[in-house]
This record gives structure tokens, sequence and C-alpha cells, in this order.
């Protein structure tokens, strides 16, 4: 220690001093060194992520020694790290060669923070000339810019002093930095969707008159950015008024959420087609008056309002009907009254089939109208390992129940093997119940997954009559892969993991969607999870896998052991703790990162 210090005391500690006071010192004029920050301008980093600026010196001679404040706006950014990279400019030739009587984070006022850095080679290291990084500054972004408006930050460099082997002042200017975001619209935009895309009213009995010609229908918002700040929402819906009978509206309890809502009093009227409409609006009234302020927009996905709608025609089998639930004339607006560009709406469709008269049987599942496979050849939802399958038989004669008549079911597997046979016998409803669960062997149960086929028959006065049922068996999720956004990391980095899934769920059910990460040494450092849903409450989209995409999120922990990592991915009907349970196998192999030593 004191021979460093001897060193140091012959020409570094004349440096220092000299630091101390060359702002009182007149600068050369010839010289054009330059002290900078590099980029001069940064812009629209987003809030929570990081940004570096390079604190750079130009066209210099014989430095030895240099000091200088960098201040910021504390509200805006937070300093995080300033290093000096590997390669800097003035770094020694040894290690034991240079002095830092300053390098922290300072406070200058109630809304200001300054780096304050100093640095200096000491003897026998010799001076440095030409260009290069001085240090290297990180700033994380604190807030987002306001709607339509803007943040910044200067990035001022000011008390700045070089000096000289010979400790004297080198003339320099110093040129700031700036870091500024200016509100951006959102990448995405809204758009209006009929939800279900279809509604079927199953051949059967007729409706016309009874209960069952009664359904209801959403309109759902998508992709509505917070950053829109959307607090009304228009739109006309048209329909065929031969079959179909507006009833009523009414505002979702997902958008009553949001505040007080106040919908219009619905408009019809007759579009230039021939269709029947209905026009209405919601607006989010604002949380405070006065001034009109709101604390939050319509935003994200949800229900705007429910509509009820009566079936008013139906004709005998084979008759199907047809009416579009045609979205038109949308429009957003923000909290300044202004348009709110969208995407185009996606419609729905009501389907009437016919009713029957005459003998007729109807197979179905337990699963409600029209996912248990309601009407005459109908498929019903998917069945997962060692689910029950509840089979129903609706045995009617011109619409009237037939009651005790013994039904046969017969099932096969999708190799074509029989499975079981049953029988049930009809209740005062005419229906006839069965059941089984299907089977999990102990070798090879997935040979089992694909298309169920179930037939029921029954002889209503010599005469036989059957139906047809088919059913998906499968896990709930299946996985597609798992990837990552890097092959290896760093401590205290952030690791991106894409996983996408597919389901032959029709119905909406709920998914828990778990990554956990483990080091070489197996021991767990983070995890993310997703709640999330599967199905599509469509159909038309049976017999096709739905495709899936979620992304997580883990850190890597400084006592993450440095070697192969290994990621565990996993879907469950929800956390074990409250009773939920695995609804397919782990992602294999597990995918397999490398965390870098330091």
């Amino acid at each position: 220690m004191y021979k460093k210090l001897k060193k140091f005391s012959a020409g570094s500690l004349a440096a220092l001093l000299l630091l101390s006071v060359a702002y009182m010192l007149p600068m050369a004029s010839a010289a054009q060194t330059r002290l900078s920050v590099d980029p001069p301008l940064v812009e629209c980093v987003p809030k929570g992520e990081t940004f570096t600026v390079k604190v750079k010196i130009e066209n210099v001679t014989n430095m030895y020694a240099y000091e200088f404040k960098l201040l910021y706006d504390d509200t805006v950014l937070e300093g995080v790290s300033a290093v000096r990279p590997p390669d800097h400019f003035m770094k020694p030739s040894d290690s034991a060669n240079q002095f830092i009587p300053v390098w922290t984070i300072k406070t200058y006022n109630a809304t200001h923070k300054y780096w304050h850095l100093g640095f200096t080679l000491l003897s026998p290291e010799l001076p440095k000339s030409g260009s290069g990084v001085l240090v290297e500054i990180t700033f994380k972004v604190r807030v987002s810019p306001p709607w339509h408006g803007m943040i910044s930050s200067a990035l001022d460099l000011y008390d700045t002093k070089l000096a000289d082997s010979a400790g004297a002042p080198i003339s320099h200017v110093a040129e700031d930095g700036l870091y500024r975001c200016f509100w951006q619209p959102p990448l995405i935009k809204p758009y209006l969707k009929v939800v279900p895309p279809t509604t079927l009213i199953p051949a059967g009995a007729p409706v016309v008159g009874t209960a069952d010609a009664f359904f209801n229908v959403s309109v759902w918002v998508y992709d509505a950015a917070w950053d829109w700040w959307i607090v009304g929402i228009e739109f006309k819906l048209a329909y065929n008024s031969t079959l179909l009978d507006f009833k009523a509206a009414s505002v979702d309890p997902w958008l009553d959420s949001l505040g007080d809502i106040y919908m219009t009093p619905v408009v019809k009227g007759t579009r230039w087609d021939g269709l029947a409409y209905i026009h209405l609006a919601v607006l989010l009234l604002p949380h405070h008056y006065p001034p009109a302020t709101w604390d939050n927009p319509i935003s994200e996905d949800g229900a705007l309002v429910q509509l009820k709608f009566e079936v008013i025609h139906q004709e005998a089998m084979p008759w199907v009907g047809t009416s579009p639930l045609d979205l038109y004339d949308t429009k957003f607006a923000d909290i300044a009254a202004e348009p709110v560009p969208y995407n185009p709406p996606v419609d729905g469709l009501v389907k009437i089939e016919g009713y029957v008269i005459g003998r007729a049987i109807d197979l179905y599942t337990q699963y409600p109208a029209p996912y248990g496979g309601q009407g005459f050849n109908k498929p019903s939802d998917m069945f997962w390992p060692q689910k029950e399958v509840e089979l129903y038989a609706l045995v009617t004669y011109n619409l009237w129940p037939v009651q005790q008549k013994d039904v046969a079911f017969q099932v096969f597997d999708p190799q074509g093997n029989l499975v079981t046979i049953l029988c049930g016998r009809t209740d005062e409803n005419g229906i006839a119940r069965a059941s089984f669960r299907i089977p999990w062997p102990c070798e090879d149960p997935e040979s089992l997954f694909g298309i169920w086929t179930v037939i029921a028959t029954v002889d209503i006065a010599c005469v036989v009559v059957n139906d047809t049922l088919q059913f998906h068996f499968d896990y709930l999720v299946r996985w597609i892969k798992v990837t990552t956004d890097k092959d290896a990391y760093a401590h205290c980095e952030t690791i991106k993991v894409t996983v996408e899934y597919q389901s032959y769920a029709i119905q909406e059910r709920d998914v828990l969607l778990t990554v956990v990460a483990h080091d070489e040494l197996n021991v767990p450092f983070d995890y993310d999870f997703l709640k999330t849903k599967v199905g599509t409450n469509d159909m038309s989209t049976w017999c096709t896998y739905k495709n899936y995409t979620a992304t997580f999120t883990l850190h890597v922990p400084k006592f993450a052991a440095a070697g192969k990592a290994k990621l565990y991915v996993n879907a469950y009907s929800d956390w074990p703790i409250n009773g939920g349970f695995q609804v397919t196998p782990t992602y294999t192999p597990e995918p397999t990162i490398i965390i870098k030593p330091e």
C-alpha cells in the first residue's frame, strides 16, 4: 500500500488536485477534445426495460485522469450500473496502475440524481491519446409516456474535468444526451366478435313457441389495448327476422365491473338487403366528475353485451334454416371522443335444424347442447383418460317420448374393436341411460387415443331406428414444442420460454400451465405460470386440433449453479392444492439450457 501511494504521489496526485480546480482555469480553444454521451438520443425504450449509453472521449492527447457528473431525472429513469468495459480507453497495462476516487450515484434534488464518476492512472502508467469509451452507463425506464404525451430525461454531463500526465487540465467540450419517449399507438387494434360463433338449434321436437326457442349470444371486444383508452363502443347487428326475433339486450357483468356503464336504448331497423338490425352503444362513464376523468379504459378481452333472441320459424326435417348475426358499422371512441382504429368484426351464425316426426332416437353424452352430440349423427366434445362417458338416448314417436323401451349402446375404439355393449330402459321422458369409463390399460394406453364411435338402437313397433355418435379420446392438452430465446444465460438474466400446445377441446376448459427451472444440481430456481383456457365453443372445429401459444419468463438468480439447467413444462386443471390434477404428461425431453459461469 505504501508503494502504491508513493507511485501515486509523483504526478497523479497533482492531477487529481488539479481536477478539483480545473473548472477555474482558462481552457485552450485550439483543442477539439470531446467528452460526449453516445448515442446522443435514446428513444422509446418501454417501461421496465433497460438501455445503455456510453461516455466517450474523442481527440484527446496525454490523458491521465477524468471526473464528471451525469445528471438524470430519477422519476423517469433509474440508474442501474456504471461500468468500465474490458477494453475501455483508460485501461492500464497493469491493474495496479489505477485509482478510482469516486464512483457512485448521488441525489441532486427531489426529482434528479447524478452519477459522479472519477478515474486516474497511476505512475508508471503512460497517458492515453486518441478516442474511445470511458464508461458504459445503464438505466432502467421507470414510467410509460402518458396518453398522447411524452416523457424525457436529459443525460446532462457537467462538472467535467480532464487532466494530462502533468496534472494540467485538458481543454474539451461536453456534449449531453437525451432519453425521450412519445406515446405511440398500440400495435394491436380492437375488434368485436359474436360469441359463440355458431349457435345450433338441433333437430328434435319443435321449438317454436316453447322455452327451447330462446337463446343468448354475446358481443365481445378483443385486443382492446389499455393505451387506446377506449371508453365507448358502438355497433349494429343484422339478422334474419323471418327466423329470429330480437328480445332484449343487457350489459355483461364483465363490462359492468370496469365502472358505471351507460347502454343506449336499442334502435331497431331494416337494412338495405332486407335483414333486420339492432343498433346500440355502450359507454364507460367517467370515474370522477368534474372534470371528467377515468381511472381505467375498456381494455383486454371481454363481453360487452348479452343479446337474447327467439326462434320464430322452423319446418320439418330435412329443412335447415340459417341466419347471420352480422356485426357492422362498429365504432370505438377514446376519452377525448376521438375515433380509435379497429379491425373488422367477426360475425356469428344461427343454424336451425328441422323438427322430427315419426320414430326417432337421439344419442348424446352428458355435455350440454350442442357439445354433447344432441341432434342426429352429431359428434360430442372430447373425453380424456379415465373420464366417465355418460350415454343418453331420447326415444320419440311423432315427437312424443316412448317409455319403457330398451335401448342398446355399442361402443367401439378407434381401431374398430368392440369395447362394451350396454342397455338402458327409457323413463317417463323417453330417455335411456348407460355409462362406461374409458379403459387405461397397463401397456400402451395411448394406443386408445383417437375417435371413438357409439351406436344406439331401439325397436319401435317392429322398426329399428338408430343414431351414431363420435368423440375424441385424448389428453386435454398436447405439447407441440418448447423453445427459449437463447441457449445460454448469465446470472441475473431472463429466460424467455415459448410454449406451443394444442387441444381437441371444444367447450372452454380451464388450464394451468407451469414452467419450472432446476439447475444442474437439481435445485429449483424460478417458475412462471399462466391460467388460461382451451376450447373454441364452436362445434364446427370438431376433429381438428386448436393450436395455442404462451410465453413465460424466468429469472436466473446468482445462487443457480453453473452448468446444464432443465425446464419442466406441465399442464394442470388447477393448482394441486386446490384439487387440480395433471392433464397431460410433462413435456419431454425436458428442454436443456446452459447457465454460464461468471
